[in-house]
């Protein structure tokens, strides 16, 4: 027995009203619509600058690490680390340095006078500040350190 055409035209109109009601919910869950919610290819790499305090002319280099990744300046540039870690640039008494995207709890820095002796070495928290991207999707980010010779 053929249906009248008013109830198939009927039943696919419930169809796809229940399918937008569910599309609808289901992106209502992640914050908004599902196509709003996938995050761009993500690739960035995060500054850290070292604000050295006291005899900062004493100091003619400067060390990183975490762990075992560490950067030195002057010296590891970009070019040459296998590492997303390298020495950016020294400007009077502010050590620049790019860490890839890591963004570590705390780092170790170590400040070498001219004859390479080790003038002070302290594991220090950078402060992180996220300066692009999004909450959602991660980003850029900047810190800062304090170190007194």
């Amino acid at each position: 027995m053929r249906h009248p055409m008013g109830t198939t035209v009927g039943r696919r109109s419930a169809l796809v009203g229940t399918a937008a009601a569910v599309t609808l919910a289901l992106g209502g869950c992640g914050g908004g619509p599902l196509w709003s919610q996938a995050c761009p290819a993500v690739g960035w790499i995060n500054h850290v600058t070292v604000n050295v305090y006291g005899d900062s002319a004493s100091v003619t280099s400067l060390a990183i690490c975490d762990g075992e990744t560490c950067a030195r300046g002057p010296g590891d540039t970009a070019a040459d680390m296998a590492d997303l870690w390298y020495y950016v640039d020294r400007d009077g008494s502010t050590w620049s340095f790019d860490l890839g995207m890591s963004t570590p709890e705390s780092v170790t820095v170590r400040a070498f006078g001219a004859d390479e002796a080790l003038l002070v070495e302290s594991t220090i928290s950078p402060e992180w500040v996220r300066v692009g991207g999004s909450e959602q999707c991660g980003g850029p980010h900047e810190g800062s350190i304090d170190l007194t010779i």
